[in-house]
């Protein structure tokens, strides 16, 4: 998550985990994020890409409406390809800004920073840092702070949407036009939601009965796009929670069930929560394209691209599976009372040989494996760009 507790113990930081996972890119200079012109795309392929998530993709939302952004305002985020912090948490691009590349879009303005059709010209990213499924009036019913988690959850992201498309499309049948030439990414969502009441020391049991809540709000999201006449529309599941740096690092001494044998994950976030949430997400998506034929509502598979890396990574030219290239030291490098943009904190030689950046956010090198395994398979079905000439 990418949030900056000042003081955290073993579940305190499963908190802030998933805060992070990628999104935004193009063909531009470095130097340059959110100038770049490209040719639109022709014949059937996208007019528009529009995104809702958490850090994951969060290409600047969220240090635009923060007063304390923390680490991820500083070097060395965005070293790998911007040469400079740009409000991703990694060392570079996400998963969307490879997507972005490939559809041949400039790289967009962040919502929070936009203020003309122009800015929305290829579509938007609404993803937050620390952005849930569930709203914080959920969580303080719970009797949980939502000090540490933004209110702009997935329901405010479609808010802010409708708001785009309006600025679009002023005819109903713009619109129309506008809705079936577009993609959309819902997700990933899901991550926050359990972590953050970890964060406060509830147990996994606490957490597991909110996972057909979280799924039921994600599903209304996509029904809610579909009704607006979205045609295309990508969920991705959880990625293996028990595989993170912080986690691990964090639950060293017990509390999330044992390690898996094969690959030292904990199986307790990743078999007790990330795969049941996986799961019952897979079913409500496969009842709404029964509801919803002619719609492509596709399943990217988050969990089963990480997990391929993590079992074998030096298949894809990682040389560390569970070690965090930058952070605070101890064991996996994941103490987090150091930030990899701190002073003192102990960062790899190589960052495109390490799965995790930062211990919970991965790295550019991941994010362009991930990105490729939605664009043209496996992990999605069918990838996004089967719907483009020329695929």
């Amino acid at each position: 998550m990418a949030t900056r507790p000042a003081r955290l113990s073993a579940p305190a930081v499963a908190a802030i985990l998933v805060a992070a996972l990628a999104l935004c890119a193009a063909t531009a200079s470095a130097a340059n994020v959110t100038t770049t012109t490209a040719t639109a795309p022709s014949g059937g392929c996208y007019s528009h890409l529009f995104t809702f998530g958490n850090s994951l993709i969060d290409t600047g939302n969220f240090i635009h409406y923060s007063t304390s952004p923390g680490p991820v305002a500083r070097s060395p985020y965005g070293e790998t390809f911007f040469r400079r912090p740009t409000g991703r948490w990694s060392d570079g691009r996400l998963i969307v800004d490879f997507i972005v590349e490939r559809l041949g879009f400039p790289y967009w303005t962040p919502y929070l920073a936009g203020k003309s059709r122009e800015d929305f010209r290829y579509g938007a990213n609404f993803a937050v840092a620390s952005g849930t499924a569930l709203n914080q009036l959920l969580f303080k019913k719970k009797h949980l702070s939502v000090a540490g988690i933004t209110p702009y959850s997935l329901a405010v992201q479609v808010g802010w949407f409708k708001k785009v498309l309006a600025m679009l499309a002023s005819t109903e049948q713009e619109r129309k036009e506008a809705m079936a030439r577009s993609v959309f990414m819902v997700g990933e969502f899901g991550g926050n939601d359990y972590l953050h009441p970890l964060f406060q020391n509830k147990t996994l049991e606490w957490v597991r009965p909110l996972v057909p809540r979280v799924v039921r709000y994600i599903a209304g999201a996509v029904e809610e796009l579909v009704g607006l006449g979205a045609t295309t529309v990508y969920v991705p599941g959880l990625f293996p929670l028990g595989c993170v740096p912080r986690l691990l690092f964090l639950f060293r001494d017990g509390g999330a069930g044992d390690r898996d044998p094969t690959t030292g994950c904990l199986r307790g976030l990743n078999d007790g929560l990330a795969a049941l949430h996986n799961a019952l997400l897979r079913r409500r998506l496969a009842e709404l394209r029964a509801a919803h034929p002619g719609v492509t509502i596709a399943y990217a598979d988050y969990y089963g691209e990480v997990m391929e890396l993590v079992s074998n990574p030096a298949a894809s030219g990682f040389d560390d599976a569970l070690t965090a290239c930058c952070a605070g030291g101890g064991p996996y490098n994941g103490n987090f009372t150091v930030h990899c943009s701190d002073p003192g904190a102990t960062q790899c030689a190589d960052p495109s040989r390490r799965i995790s950046w930062d211990g919970l956010h991965m790295t550019e090198a991941v994010y362009r494996i991930m990105a490729r395994g939605v664009l043209d398979g496996p992990f999605a079905d069918p990838p996004i760009m089967s719907r483009c000439h020329g695929y």
